[in-house]
């Protein structure tokens, strides 16, 4: 026996009302459900599909769908760093060095004519600020997207929470607690050269990628385009 559509839909809200809210993740669910279903079914053809449906889900043990949830988000985390890594490298390969050598030197030159700790400061406020600007909006542009589609994907909220921003504003503000007064010429070429990796990494994860959302999600969720 083969589920309705209208018993797939419900399975659908079933998994919402277990707080899985992302679709991808929902879509997963269902159909390990309604195979689950079915196969139940074989054995016990006159079980109601609610029955059925129980039956199933106490398969997943005490902590329901947490647990696919949870392994779902490290698979897409691992999948985000991927997409940053990919552009990252690109940035070590022509013509694109030009931008990591341009930034790299202007750090360099920086650090002779700005004393060490202000241009740390200079450096973090401004990160702390451009961050949490594309914070707001980009959280604005999710919440529209919501709103057109109904419908919310795991790896498109890395993408718009910019890969755990939070790691990126703790470390800025700790780069403005801790930067030292004065530093040697060696300390200087490695600061700026963490400096620019840093840089890089913030200009993808906030201006990159996000800019390429379409194309991501169009890439990872076959069903994206029929939703």
């Amino acid at each position: 026996m083969k589920l309705t559509s209208s018993q797939i839909q419900q399975l659908y809200r079933f998994t919402r009302q277990h707080y899985v809210e992302y679709y991808d993740v929902q879509t997963e669910l269902v159909d390990h459900l309604a195979n689950d279903i079915e196969h139940i079914w074989l054995s016990q053809p006159n079980l109601s599909f609610e029955d059925a449906k129980t039956i199933s889900f106490k398969k997943f043990g005490v902590f329901g769908f947490m647990e696919v949830v949870e392994a779902r988000s490290k698979a897409l985390n691992k999948k985000y760093w991927k997409l940053v890594w990919k552009i990252f490298k690109q940035f070590f390969n022509v013509p694109h060095i030009i931008i990591s050598i341009s930034i790299f030197l202007i750090l360099l030159m920086g650090f002779q004519f700005i004393p060490s700790k202000m241009l740390f400061i200079s450096i973090s406020i401004g990160g702390v600020i451009i961050l949490s600007f594309k914070l707001y909006f980009l959280n604005q542009e999710k919440k529209k997207r919501f709103k057109d589609t109904n419908k919310k994907w795991l790896l498109e909220e890395f993408v718009f929470n910019l890969g755990g921003a939070a790691a990126f504003l703790n470390l800025f503000l700790q780069m403005a607690n801790f930067s030292p007064e004065t530093t040697s010429n060696t300390l200087i070429l490695i600061a700026s050269f963490i400096l620019t990796i840093f840089i890089l990494l913030i200009y993808i994860t906030t201006f990159i990628l996000p800019s390429q959302i379409e194309e991501i999600l169009i890439k990872q969720y076959p069903e994206y385009k029929l939703v």
